[in-house]
């Protein structure tokens, strides 16, 4: 082969390599991960770690899922979650979280990503290549607005969920958790200054509820500074 084409070739291979390198890392200006770790496990994880941030990658039988956020900060609730609760456990919780649970704690969930009628609740929707089926979305929503614990504890049998996981960024979705379940947040929310607080008809309902662990039916059997994890009685 003639030497310029060699080289023509080269060239182009290192402009993809650059351009792949850019695309992946250099997008959102983190540049390449500080570490990668390779959790394995079931699902043969891996987290890449930025400063304060994370993502995910699992395989399970619904084949690969990659680039899903890892909220560091529960780290320390999801190694418990995976060394203390059944394996055979499911986990009622926002789908924010679902990935986490599944991929890296080893239990299933009812719900982990949007499903195609609420994707514009995500702060980057085209970001999203995963979807779930609006019902699982909406029974999740329902079941952590409703003031109704009988509701809830109805929801969480039709999928025979165990244990609900409940993380203090819960508290700034809740808007959207209401909104999904067709009701108005302006009933249940208020901003009170740059925070959102529940108003006395929010804080009636099961989100209030579970986040301060009041007035519930569930025993609460992990807490720390993000996350509280309940089992059904």
């Amino acid at each position: 082969m003639d030497r310029r084409i060699i080289i023509a070739v080269v060239i182009v291979a290192i402009a993809v390599a650059a351009s792949l390198y850019y695309v992946v890392f250099m997008r959102d200006g983190r540049g390449p991960p500080e570490t990668v770790e390779n959790i394995g496990g079931r699902y043969n994880a891996t987290i890449s770690l930025w400063e304060g941030y994370g993502e995910l990658e699992y395989t399970d039988e619904d084949g690969t899922h990659s680039q899903m956020y890892f909220m560091v900060e529960m780290r320390d609730g999801l190694d418990w979650i995976r060394t203390n609760t059944p394996g055979n456990a499911t986990f009622l919780c926002w789908w924010d979280y679902g990935h986490m649970i599944k991929g890296y704690a080893e239990r299933k969930v009812i719900a982990r990503n949007p499903s195609e009628e609420t994707v514009e609740c995500v702060a980057d929707p085209g970001s999203i290549t995963e979807f779930d089926p609006h019902e699982r979305v909406l029974d999740v929503a329902t079941a952590l607005t409703t003031s109704n614990s009988s509701e809830m504890l109805q929801i969480m049998e039709k999928y025979n969920a165990t244990h609900i996981v409940m993380c203090t960024d819960d508290l700034m979705k809740a808007p959207w958790m209401y909104r999904i379940a067709g009701l108005d947040e302006t009933e249940y929310m208020v901003l009170q200054g740059t925070s959102t607080e529940f108003t006395e008809a929010g804080e009636e309902t099961m989100i209030a509820k579970l986040l301060e662990n009041r007035d519930v039916d569930f025993a609460l059997i992990y807490e720390d500074e993000e996350i509280k994890v309940y089992q059904s009685d």
